[in-house]
């Protein structure tokens, strides 16, 4: 609560110290303004559009006739004439549709003659009209919300007449184009401080400072300064009394009060303000000075405040607060129903809890037996025990027989607080149980002997154990899964002998044994692990390979019961189940990794089209031999770079790579050359079990050499806290059984814990600090691997460490990768050309290398721009992106198929992804070619004169 007073002073404080510059810029205005005290003592002087005759034939307020326009009963032909009468008395082309989800989708409701006439339609056909019929390049669209930020209406202003007056206007007084000019001062004064100032005439916008165009919504001032009205700003439920309030300021001067304002922004988000008015006259005409300061938190911790209260006053529970003088601050009403003797709730404020305490003991609704010997020494303990214990949970009771539960405790501003819950119900279902308990027992005592024959006939195994650990009672089916002789079964029977027998069965591993200290030892340790037995459950593996489940319970007299169950087959069906499981959620999530790489890698495709397209163009534009060798190193790293853009499209798509001979020996040996120097740096000694002669594998080098590097520097930063010596071990063998090349990977490291092994592969998992690691490396190397029709695997080494091991399969068909040779340009004869795409980059790209080639180019930004050319004439080639925004390759082409179907035989298309499913539908189905980003200037010329030859030889 303090803080929150604090920063209402500090809110208080900003909007006093804003007022002093207020006056100052009034009394600026008074003296650079003669007709400024003449206007003040005039107050007939102000004209306004407001203020009309009453026989003008139609309201005033003709946003609350927009409201009554939106009812969903028709509204009678009256009031439309009235409406339509509202609308011509606005300056400018205004129309007023209504409220849908899209502007589009909306129905002009009326329209005033200028918006008619710029449209180019009657009025008679303007009304239910589709909004979608205006041409969209010459009208603004405003929302029009109400107080709850719902948008009701869209005002639609026309640009073709209201731009012709504009240019008209400024050709006639240029200086009087921005608001305030006649006073820089003003400007100067208002601009520093943090309140919003407003000028405005009949809500027409005259002058706002930064403050003030910044809260609404608007970058600057001059943004705002283009809007027609002020009053969208304002729900439409206030219009009218805002109107009414503009039409008393400026009639006889006096704003009245200062007013807390539910405002809205562009978006319709709404906000308070406190607003200060007043009358001025700005550039000779009467206006009115508005300063706005921002409540809204204020208000928002008022209604926080209220909805607090109220959630408090409906709570089931009882409830009352006191402030650290144990005065009372706030109860609810189900505190006043259980203690109706009690002052009501808005008189109970401020009562002493001494006085409280005393009423209830004076009505005798206190039943502790203190209160009989001594009522005022009761009285005071029960303060004092408030205030000695910080948390007290205490149950008390009526004499009428209810029980309640009292929670009380301290606030931290130093108040307490007590809470009561009614536990009648609870109270009474415990005694229920506490008598059923007893007589649960004696059916119990009763039954003790069926057990036993039940027990001593199912297989499960079942011992009951004194507290004295001696046997009480064991069944056949535990002698059968341990293989314990009978005489051991006997009641009496010591638990250490069971022990001893099962150690004798080899029914506990031997490193066990041997760790706890040899076989008695073993004993007493597990003697006192079954001690502590309260509840458990475990699983046991026996040497035979059989998991039993051994189940533990100690009774409430304690004696422990245990049950053994042998579940070696169900284990077994559950492992296998998981790892089924495991391995489709390993598919899925490699499946969705693959789709966010996909996405990046097409966006990557246009800026690496940009670097080597110009690196290509400076190589061969290039005057000394330092600079081509510097371009040409530019375009094979942004090649490389495209290369690996290309990879992850593949792996995302699920499209094989091309593929070349591999020795895989000899990959090994030059990854090993780079990153020999790293493993070095942390002491890492590498040893190579080579085998000679392996086949070839057919794969992708770069793929390839991703991995290996990925799993060596894996294995580096595992090893980084091992001591010396670090020993990395890779080697190579062919398996002859099912033709696949094996790669192992092995380090003495710590190794990889078995809970998370089989999530290592998983897209982001990783145990590396913030900043040390991705969790990408493992999970894409799953996916290159599998794209090779191969698989890799992890599993800890008998003498420590982790082995991954990678299997590729033998030999396999090659594509030859076949270099790409930039060749010089050839002559060729002038040809118009349209290059379309959203890219400027790309675009300017383009042109730079048609006009080298010396063809004619015509650029659209846009499918809809292209179409405008097209119309305009023909060209030799259409070069264009496959995807744009709002009207893309595919949705050109089908438009051009419709209006100059000549011109589809000249579509060149590129893309940044070829490996989509619906462009490659797209280009099999019009048989057009696509060059695949990035790309080479001969590319482009060769495409480009192959196409205009064709279609103009």
């Amino acid at each position: 609560m303090a803080r929150n007073l604090g920063r209402q002073s500090c809110i208080d404080m900003q909007c006093e110290q804003s007022k002093p510059f207020l006056r100052r810029a009034h009394m600026r205005l008074k003296h650079s303004d003669p007709s400024f005290k003449a206007a003040k003592a005039s107050p007939t002087a102000a004209t306004s559009d407001l203020h009309r005759p009453r026989g003008a034939g139609h309201s005033n307020d003709w946003f609350r006739q927009i409201a009554v326009m939106s009812n969903p009963l028709r509204p009678t032909d009256r009031f439309a004439r009235s409406f339509d009468a509202a609308l011509e008395s606005l300056q400018g082309p205004v129309a007023v549709a209504s409220a849908a989800n899209n502007a589009a989708d909306s129905t002009l409701l009326s329209a005033n003659t200028a918006f008619a006439r710029a449209s180019g339609w009657s009025k008679k056909d303007l009304r239910g009209r589709p909004l979608a019929d205006c041409d969209r390049a010459l009208i603004d669209v405003r929302p029009l919300f109400d107080r709850n930020g719902k948008r009701r209406h869209w005002l639609v202003l026309h640009r073709r007449e209201a731009e012709g007056k504009a240019r008209g206007s400024h050709k006639q007084n240029p200086t009087s184009a921005a608001s305030g000019e006649e006073d820089p001062g003003f400007r100067a004064l208002v601009e520093g401080i943090p309140n919003g100032v407003l000028v405005h005439r009949d809500f027409r916008p005259l002058y706002a400072n930064r403050a003030c165009a910044r809260r609404v919504g608007f970058e600057d001032s001059a943004e705002m300064m283009r809007e027609p009205t002020l009053l969208t700003f304002l729900p439409v439920e206030l219009h009218n009394r805002a109107l009414r309030r503009h039409r008393r300021i400026l009639a006889d001067g006096d704003p009245g009060p200062a007013q807390v304002l539910r405002c809205l922004t562009r978006s319709g988000e709404p906000f308070w303000v406190k607003a200060t008015e007043k009358r001025i006259l700005w550039q000779g005409e009467p206006a009115v000075l508005v300063s706005l300061s921002d409540v809204t938190e204020q208000v928002q911790m008022r209604r926080t405040e209220l909805m607090l209260r109220e959630a408090v006053d409906n709570l089931s529970d009882s409830f009352i607060l006191y402030d650290p003088d144990l005065k009372v601050v706030l109860t609810n009403r189900r505190f006043h129903e259980i203690f109706p003797f009690l002052p009501a709730q808005h008189e109970v404020i401020g009562r002493p809890m001494q006085e409280l305490v005393a009423a209830s003991v004076a009505n005798n609704v206190v039943t502790d037996p203190r209160v009989w010997r001594d009522r005022e020494q009761f009285i005071a303990d029960f303060i004092a025990d408030r205030l000695r214990n910080e948390v007290s949970v205490t149950e008390d009771t009526w004499p009428d027989g209810r029980w309640d539960l009292v929670k009380e405790q301290h606030t931290r501003s130093g108040g307490f607080v007590s809470v009561r819950t009614d536990i009648t119900e609870r109270k009474r279902a415990e005694f229920n149980l506490r008598d059923q308990e007893s007589r649960l027992e004696q059916a119990l005592a009763e039954r003790s002997a069926q057990l036993k024959g039940i027990l001593a006939n199912i297989a499960q195994g079942v011992t009951v154990t004194a507290p004295d650990m001696r046997v009480l009672l064991v069944n056949q089916g535990f002698l059968d899964i341990f293989g314990v002789p009978e005489e051991l079964g006997r009641p009496g029977v010591h638990v250490s002998d069971l022990i001893r027998q099962s150690v004798r069965n080899g029914h506990f591993p031997d490193a066990e044994i041997e760790a706890a200290g040899g076989e008695e030892a073993f004993v007493e340790h597990r003697l006192t692990a079954f001690g502590r037995v309260t509840r458990s459950v475990d699983q046991r593996t026996l040497a035979d390979g059989r998991v039993i489940e051994v189940r533990q319970q100690r009774l409430p007299d304690g004696c422990i019961v245990s049950t053994y169950n042998n579940i070696t087959d169900r284990v077994r069906t559950e492992r296998e189940l998981q790892r089924q499981r495991e391995r489709t959620y390993q598919n899925e999530k490699l499946t969705a990794l693959g789709g966010l790489l996909a996405g990046v890698s097409h966006e990557l495709n246009n800026p690496l089209s940009v670097v080597i397209g110009q690196a290509a163009l400076l190589e061969s534009m290039a005057t000394d031999s330092d600079m081509a060798e510097r371009a040409v190193k530019v375009r094979n790293a942004a090649d490389r770079c495209a290369k690996i853009v290309k990879t992850f499209l593949s792996m995302a798509r699920q499209r094989p790579a091309a593929r070349s001979a591999i020795q895989i020996n000899r990959l090994i040996e030059d990854v090993l050359d780079l990153v020999t120097y790293q493993l070095s740096t942390t002491d890492v000694t590498v040893t190579c079990e080579l085998a000679p002669d392996l086949p070839m594998v057919a794969g992708d080098s770069d793929q390839l050499s991703h991995i290996l590097v990925n799993l060596f520097i894996n294995a580096q930063q595992a090893m980084v806290s091992t001591p010396l010596p670090r020993q990395l071990t890779i080697s190579t063998d062919a398996l002859q059984d099912s033709g696949q090349i094996r790669v192992r990977v092995r380090d003495n490291g710590p190794g990889i814990p078995d809970e998370i092994r089989s999530r290592i592969f998983d897209p982001f998992f990783t145990t590396k600090p913030v900043g040390h690691g991705t969790g990408i490396g493992l999970s894409v190397c799953h996916g290159m691997v599998t794209a090779h029709g191969g698989s890799i695997a992890v599993e800890n080494a008998a003498e420590g460490g982790a082995v991954f091991t990678v299997l590729l399969p033998a030999g396999g068909a090659v594509q030859p990768e076949l270099e790409e040779v930039e060749e010089a340009p050839r002559p060729s004869a002038e040809r118009q050309i349209l290059v379309v795409d959203d890219e400027p980059d790309i675009t300017s790209f383009l042109v730079e290398i048609l006009e080298a080639a010396g063809h004619a180019v015509d650029v659209a930004s846009s499918g809809q721009a292209a179409l405008t050319n097209l119309a305009a004439r023909d060209y030799a080639a259409i070069i264009c992106d496959l995807r744009m925004p709002h009207l893309d390759g595919p949705g050109l082409y089908g438009a051009i198929s419709e209006t100059k179907p000549h011109l589809l035989d000249r579509f060149v298309f590129i893309t940044g992804d070829l490996l989509n499913e619906r462009t490659d539908r797209f280009l099999k189905k019009t048989g057009r070619p696509c060059i695949e980003k990035p790309f080479m200037p001969a590319q482009i010329r060769e495409l480009v004169e192959e196409i205009a030859e064709r279609n103009t030889g």
